[in-house]
């Protein structure tokens, strides 16, 4: 089966009078069962309205375990204990090696999630839970939602426009492997004869007009390179559309110094945001993984940056050559200049002024270590300069511990928001460990 998300209901029956649940028993434990039911799935329909959820009631281990054999192909389970004792029922599914989300209903489900649930955390199991009174509270439904945002990764695709075709097959196959997602590769020269060379030059100037009249400055003075970085952004955008994919990572750096493309691609993926899609700098298939990841968890757009520290003043500086103009996602948007950068090495750049006294979270994905990497930093400035990259988000953090933890790559993918709680669940779930390089180590 395996198609939409298994919500089980743990809910034993009682014997007419006897005791043998938290709650107490017939008749009236059947009516309260069934509230609870209703509660929690009229919450979960009205929250996430888009996920298909497939229903189970059992109250005994064997139909457990007819259960996890049915959902075989499944990204995982939500277990509901709504009355205790299942007999192991919980367990079942808890060792079945699949993600799950175990909730309790707390006085019906409440001593068997403490000890399954704690259980489970010591055998290194992927589950994640959460005890609550109330199922009208959003908690429960965030955990929830985890298990859509794995769901999602499984069904999706990014065209990755590059060169290099032995490293696009270790691409493909770790993306694959460990997240279910698919590759698809569009050669740097098939891309430029296809897709942006034929790009009618008069629809280019359209949106290079389009975005010099909505910019707060321009200090770009070659208009051409602006009318490249539209011709680029069109062929973008067919290249997603001919795929049906998602998201698009292009080899930028690689493919202009070998001059396959004469243009930059940070106006163009400024604007695919807009359009549903998200872009990916440099063809960084680890990045990309952390901005699906937070795209379905929050639809909020992510900045792939080049973090620097300042030991001085305690500060870490994040910079690249575009960030997203609406940080928050939907239309709201940020100024933004056209600018050279690189001391006019790059042309038709992008500075973005981010908003400041937020909360930030940089994340990134490590799967080789089966690891997610990240750290916290409240944004407190923006620099504006004609050397490095053209936007540089500034951020009061812990820089000395965030340079001795440093691993794994250089980019870190900046999120507005403390999202660290819903990373470290979502980490569970894959079986990664999570390395939080703000915090002081032993």
């Amino acid at each position: 089966m395996g198609v939409g998300i298994p919500i089980i209901f743990i809910a034993p029956e009682t014997t007419p009078g006897s005791y043998t649940g938290a709650l107490g028993g017939p008749p009236l434990i059947k009516d309260w069962l069934e509230q609870k039911k209703s509660d929690f799935i009229y919450r979960l329909r009205s929250s996430l309205p888009h996920v298909e959820i497939k229903l189970y009631t059992i109250t005994t281990p064997e139909e457990a375990r007819r259960v996890v054999e049915l959902e075989r192909d499944s990204v995982g389970f939500v277990v509901v204990l709504l009355h205790t004792w299942s007999g192991g029922g919980a367990r079942v599914f808890i060792e079945s090696g699949k993600p799950v989300v175990l909730i309790a209903e707390s006085y019906g489900g409440g001593g068997e999630f403490l000890i399954e649930f704690g259980r489970g955390l010591r055998e290194g199991r992927p589950v994640i839970g959460v005890s609550v009174r109330e199922f009208s509270d959003e908690l429960a439904v965030r955990k929830v939602k985890l298990l859509d945002v794995l769901q999602k990764l499984r069904s999706s695709k990014i065209v990755f426009v590059m060169e290099d075709k032995k490293r696009f097959e270790y691409i493909e196959s770790m993306l694959r492997s460990v997240f279910g997602i698919t590759a698809i590769h569009v050669d740097g020269k098939s891309f430029a004869e296809k897709y942006y060379r034929p790009v009618d030059e008069a629809l280019a100037r359209e949106w290079a007009e389009k975005w010099i009249g909505g910019a707060a400055e321009v200090l770009e003075d070659r208009f051409e390179d602006i009318v490249k970085a539209a011709k680029l952004y069109i062929a973008m955008k067919r290249v997603l559309e001919e795929h049906s994919a998602i998201s698009i990572a292009v080899d930028c750096i690689r493919l202009f110094d070998a001059k396959i493309l004469d243009a930059w691609p940070c106006l163009g993926f400024m604007q695919l945001w807009f359009d549903g899609y998200i872009p990916v700098c440099e063809a960084d298939p680890y990045s990309a993984v952390a901005l699906l990841i937070m795209w379905y968890l929050a639809k909020r757009p992510g900045f792939v940056s080049d973090p620097v520290v300042d030991y001085q003043r305690n500060e870490a500086i994040y910079y690249h050559c575009y960030a997203p103009i609406n940080p928050f996602g939907g239309n709201t948007r940020v100024p933004y200049t056209i600018m050279p950068a690189h001391l006019y090495l790059k042309r038709a750049s992008v500075y973005v002024e981010l908003p400041i006294n937020q909360e930030i979270t940089a994340f990134q994905v490590w799967p080789e270590q089966r690891a997610f990497i990240i750290h916290r930093a409240t944004a407190i400035g923006n620099e504006r300069s004609i050397h490095a990259c053209a936007t540089k988000l500034v951020a009061k953090t812990n820089a000395k511990a965030i340079a001795r933890n440093w691993k794994w790559t250089w980019h870190r993918v900046v999120f507005y928001g403390n999202l660290a709680e819903d990373l470290r669940d979502l980490a569970t779930l894959l079986g990664f460990t999570v390395i939080e390089e703000d915090e002081e180590m032993p």
